[in-house]
């Protein structure tokens, strides 16, 4: 299958790390830091990825993206966009339908965002398989890690259990678990309220023959029956299907096959704890002194400190009081045998805690300790929700947030260092924490905002925290993003360089000279487009002086331009040669050679010069002795 990939983008370095990773990764890449070349090459040859930098010197990386929807050969192509200035999913999804993107790399981003990038966008063109999911065996830890790992992957689908005759299904909403279901006839809505002592066992009987007879649900029947009010029978179903997901950590045989999907219905009874806060309960009630032991013993010499990931440190997992005392104790300068020595006579109960902890993602493990480590104090799980007030906040505050560059989102100057932006971070991540609303009984519309503006404010800290990210953002807020110009106008410059290019090989230099001057006409500030218009104006006509000096003044112009570019150096240096000007001729040849060490052209110059000037003393020795002869 072809994976080819093209990288237009004009920050080298990027260039550089994004060719040496995806070349490692068995990628045939190209790279170009100009678009209308890049545009040229995505039209005229095979590539599966373009990887293009949204902002672009001469065309922008939207109007590269437009440009390739509007052709048959380039309509399907993977294009990602490459940024550090986009700020939430919202922007993303109408970016993509604006300018035909599938994707976007968000600065900075590392080793892994970029492979889990390539995975999503090859993985739609591997031939077509048997889609089922393996089904694999559970073992006395997989329901806590499967969990974390939908949580991770903001998974949606169906978690299947089974474990003999017993089978459950768990609803999986963007990591996030919502619902239950299951064929444990023990785990029905009547028999846990028997048993939680809310209604008699003649009660059930009778609720379940009346829900026979009529197809309604149980919980109904017992509404009608006077024995519960609604609100009792909603919390009643939240309890049940949450117990339904919790026992199944008691579950250590058995299989399991998670199923991708999409959405589920909306009326579903859903569950109203995190996965860390389920991951914690679990424990709490069901694992056993042996898998505490089992699980905690190969990590009881690593230093434990809480996680720099404000997505997991901040999840909220309904610690009791000493589980949050323990949380914030861990600074990185505590072994994980030291906090349980800590606690002699809370040995399980601290145990179940960091194994929580651990499994959600809560704590680093590192195996040594850490220096210099403070409590910035963000180690709590955040202030009360007020649900009379919550949607004002969250609109007002959406606004204020959404409508502010990063400084103003984080609430720091434009001169403020990384640990300022780092300390209001986390106390900005802590209040807006997607995990802190599950439970409110928000809309879908509400909960998305507050997607929005947690992703915000992490981007903002992203491209603040790191000196450079944070000196190209505070650039743009001053001088304006960069300048684009109209696709068609750049395509019609390239066609036309391209074509005087071609021209300049065949000597045909007047005509050369015309279609490269339409190309400077149409990208006035492209310096390659100068040199080489200069040239074919100059080979027009190299004994008319006033077309020197004319080619001269563009070269001049050009390399003001772009110092760089080793022709411009080259060819001024033959113009000024053909004016007479040796000494400025020879300079240019010499920054020729420093622009492009093998410019053989401007080296074989260079030793024309030194030869002709090791000439003249010794023709001048000759003729003064020729003048004493006579």
């Amino acid at each position: 299958m072809n994976k080819n990939i093209l990288i237009i983008d004009d920050d080298r370095e990027l260039r550089d790390f994004l060719q040496q990773a995806l070349s490692a990764a068995g990628f045939q890449v190209e790279t170009t830091d100009r678009g209308a070349i890049g545009l040229r090459k995505l039209l005229t040859e095979d590539f599966k990825l373009a990887l293009i930098d949204i902002n672009m010197p001469e065309i922008s990386g939207p109007n590269i993206c437009r440009a390739l929807r509007k052709h048959d050969k380039t309509r399907d192509l993977a294009v990602v966009m490459v940024t550090a200035t986009f700020h939430s999913p919202e922007q993303i999804d109408a970016a993509k339908q604006d300018y035909g993107a599938d994707d976007f790399l968000l600065k900075p981003f590392n080793g892994t965002d970029l492979q889990n990038l390539l995975e999503k966008v090859f993985s739609q063109d591997e031939p077509v398989k048997e889609t089922t999911p393996k089904v694999q065996h559970l073992s006395d830890y997989t329901i806590p890690l499967q969990l974390q790992q939908l949580y991770r992957e903001k998974a949606t689908g169906l978690l299947h259990l089974q474990r003999g005759e017993a089978k459950k299904v768990i609803y999986i909403m963007d990591g996030y678990p919502i619902f239950t279901r299951s064929n444990v006839l023990n785990e029905c809505l009547g028999r846990m309220l028997v048993k939680e002592g809310v209604i008699t066992q003649v009660d059930c009987d009778q609720s379940v023959e009346k829900s026979k007879e009529s197809g309604r649900l149980q919980g109904t029947v017992l509404i009608e029956m006077g024995l519960l009010t609604p609100q009792e029978v909603q919390a009643a179903l939240i309890r049940q299907v949450t117990d339904k997901l919790l026992s199944t950590f008691a579950w250590r045989t058995g299989t399991y096959q998670f199923v991708p999907g999409k959405n589920f219905k909306k009326s579903l009874t859903t569950i109203k704890l995190t996965p860390a806060a389920l991951i914690m309960q679990g424990i709490e009630r069901h694992w056993t002194p042996k898998q505490l032991d089992d699980f905690l013993y190969p990590f009881g010499e690593d230093y434990l400190k809480r996680a720099s990931n404000p997505q997991y440190r901040f999840q909220d997992i309904e610690l009791s009081k000493r589980g949050a005392a323990i949380l914030k104790s861990c600074l990185g300068r505590k072994t994980l045998n030291d906090l349980l020595q800590q606690h002699p006579l809370a040995r399980r109960e601290v145990q179940k805690v960091l194994a929580a902890l651990m499994i959600s993602e809560m704590l680093e493990r590192s195996t040594v300790p850490e220096e210099g480590v403070t409590d910035d104090g963000s180690g709590d799980n955040g202030t009360e929700i007020i649900d009379e007030k919550l949607r004002h906040k969250i609109l007002d505050d959406y606004k204020r947030i959404m409508d502010a560059d990063y400084f103003e989102a984080l609430g720091i100057g434009r001169q403020c260092g990384p640990g300022e932006a780092r300390r209001s971070y986390y106390r900005l991540a802590k209040e807006y924490h997607p995990d802190r609303f599950l439970g409110s009984g928000l809309s879908s519309e509400m909960s998305s905002k507050i997607r929005e503006m947690f992703q915000y404010i992490t981007q903002a800290y992203s491209v603040l925290s790191d000196p450079d990210t944070c000196s190209t953002y505070l650039d743009e807020l001053v001088s304006g993003p960069k300048k684009s110009i109209d696709i068609n106008q750049v395509i019609e410059a390239e066609t036309s360089y391209q074509e005087g290019r071609a021209l300049l090989k065949v000597r045909r230099y007047s005509a050369a000279a015309k279609v490269l001057q339409r190309a400077i006409e149409l990208s006035p500030q492209e310096s390659e487009y100068m040199t080489y218009f200069a040239w074919a104006l100059f080979k027009s006509a190299p004994e008319q002086q006033a077309i020197q000096n004319q080619a001269m003044e563009v070269l001049l112009a050009s390399r003001e331009i772009n110092p760089g570019f080793d022709l411009t150096h080259l060819y001024l240096g033959y113009v000024y040669l053909s004016l007479n000007k040796e000494r400025q001729g020879e300079k240019s040849f010499e920054m020729a050679v420093q622009a492009n060490p093998n410019c053989t052209e401007a080296l074989r110059e260079l030793r024309l010069i030194n030869l002709r000037r090791e000439q003249v003393p010794e023709s001048k020795g000759i003729f003064k002795k020729f003048m004493k002869k006579d």
